[in-house]
């Protein structure tokens, strides 16, 4: 992509030695472009220099454009707001790499001014500088916008105050901004808006809109609504020397403020820690989403559908359990750590399926006991182990079981009475007596009955609640009492 004949600010000598156009020495830069000894820090391309009574110095490629993303053709003003840019920052971070025109490889962007930060608190952080004079669609800039991130660049934003920022001329809307695609793109995206004032070296920062409605006369008693917006507070603008960059450290994400506005802007700076961190679960979780998919069709791949549809149903179901793992580990390190997780689940699928066809007390007792889901839970299938699935519920619930055979075994008579009746007098009685007695069994049997004795506490408990069931259901006897009932006495008088 051609930058189309962009000058250049910056280059380099044939030792490396970095020159700028604006302050280097006019001869000795003079002599060493006529004798072809200046360079592109870019493409390396030979440039040479240009000096003149009215335009700043600039460097030019001497044959061939430089095919590089995102510089713009140099004026004056683009000129003067890297220069503040590029002071501000020197001045600033004083430990800092600072550079003009520094071109980035991994996107093919050219940085207006770049910072590297190797020590201190801002160690690691790379910025972008950019200062806009030239007009850039939204779409263009999300473009340079983006591949800044990608490349794990913050690049912050500057437009011309004199050409983009701008009033509204309506009767009455002194103050009222005409907001641009740009700019409210920009801030949207970003959170904040900078303006740079080149002749008073001024930022303004957008962080806050009002709007106001109101209603205007037009004529012959015609009114129509108007609604304008405003900046607020109105005052949100200092001098450069006032701004500071203020780092959220949970992000390492930096913002421009100022101590004569910096209170105001606490609310909308919530907001863009709340907006990074919505972005970054949105960021994992579609990480997190196609990651699994990798490992999903691995599994049909090495192991089979069968296996690859069981992972594909627990790994939603121990997202935190898995979170980790699904995201770090290699598709090898995965398996080896979660094959037999899978298997485990499998085999207990099935074991549960002859556990519903049983019609022993016990195995009768453990199918109420399994949960389906529990089978999805990776804290579960660890916990199982290698046991099969009746020996690991048997050992778990060696308790209730016990409770439950015991039951069964003395008390069956009782409980023999009970499918005898009516189900919902059953346990309308067993209600009366204890809700844990109740069975939800559609067509209840002696079973059924005996394993609601599982969540007893003690056989103390259960001989309590066995006797009530024997003098109140097995036993019930309905009274009847001749006061209870009015008789019409039919006989004549």
């Amino acid at each position: 992509m051609s930058n189309g004949g962009a000058s250049l600010l910056r280059c380099i000598t044939e030792e490396s030695k970095p020159l700028i156009a604006t302050t280097c020495e006019p001869e000795s830069t003079r002599a060493l472009s006529r004798s072809h000894k200046l360079f592109c820090p870019n493409c390396m391309g030979l440039v040479q220099y240009n000096k003149g009574r009215v335009k700043s110095s600039y460097f030019s490629h001497v044959n061939l454009e430089c095919e590089y993303i995102g510089s713009e053709p140099e004026t004056p003003s683009h000129v003067k707001g890297k220069e503040l840019l590029f002071g501000w920052l020197k001045s600033n971070f004083s430990t800092a790499y600072v550079e003009y025109e520094v071109h980035l490889p991994e996107t093919g962007q050219i940085v207006d001014v770049y910072v590297r930060h190797n020590d201190g608190n801002y160690a690691g952080l790379v910025w972008a500088f950019e200062f806009q004079h030239s007009n850039i669609s939204s779409t263009a800039w999300k473009e340079r916008h983006e591949l800044y991130r990608s490349a794990g660049i913050q690049d912050f934003w500057f437009l011309d105050k004199a050409k983009f920022l701008k009033f509204s001329s309506a009767k009455g809307a002194d103050g009222a901004r005409l907001r641009k695609d740009l700019e409210k793109t920009i801030f949207n995206e970003t959170g904040l808006c900078y303006f740079l004032d080149l002749e008073n070296e001024e930022l303004t920062i957008d962080f806050n809109f009002r709007t106001q409605t109101s209603y205007v006369d037009i004529g012959r008693g015609k009114r129509v609504e108007q609604s304008l917006i405003y900046h607020d507070p109105e005052k949100h603008s200092a001098h450069l020397n006032k701004m500071k960059l203020r780092i959220n450290q949970e992000f390492r994400f930096c913002v421009m403020v100022s101590n004569d506005f910096e209170k105001y802007m606490e609310p909308r700076l919530s907001f863009i820690v709340e907006h990074l961190r919505q972005a970054e679960a949105d960021r994992i979780r579609q990480l997190l989403s196609e990651r699994a998919r990798g490992l999903i069709k691995f599994a049909r791949e090495s192991y089979g559908d069968g296996f690859a549809n069981r992972l594909r149903e627990i790994i939603p179901e121990s997202k935190e359990e898995l979170h980790d793992d699904v995201l770090n580990l290699d598709n090898s390190a995965f398996f080896a750590k979660y094959k037999s997780i899978v298997e485990t689940s499998l085999s207990n699928l099935k074991e549960y399926a002859s556990l519903k066809e049983s019609t022993e007390l016990v195995p009768r007792y453990l199918f109420k006991l399994a949960n389906l889901t529990s089978f999805k839970m990776v804290k579960y299938l660890q916990e199982q182990g290698s046991l099969s699935l009746v020996d690991y519920l048997s050992a778990k619930y060696r308790d209730k079981i016990s409770l439950v055979q015991y039951v069964y075994d003395k008390h069956k008579p009782v409980l023999d009475f009970l499918p005898t009746r009516r189900k919902d007098w059953v346990n309308e009685k067993l209600g009366e007596i204890s809700w844990e007695l109740k069975t939800y069994a559609k067509e209840p049997d002696v079973i059924d009955y005996a394993i609601e004795y599982g969540d007893l506490k003690s056989i103390d408990e259960v001989e309590n609640y066995i006797q009530q069931v024997d003098e109140k259901i097995v036993n019930y006897k309905p009274t009847f009492d001749p006061e209870d009932w009015d008789f019409e006495d039919n006989e004549d008088d």
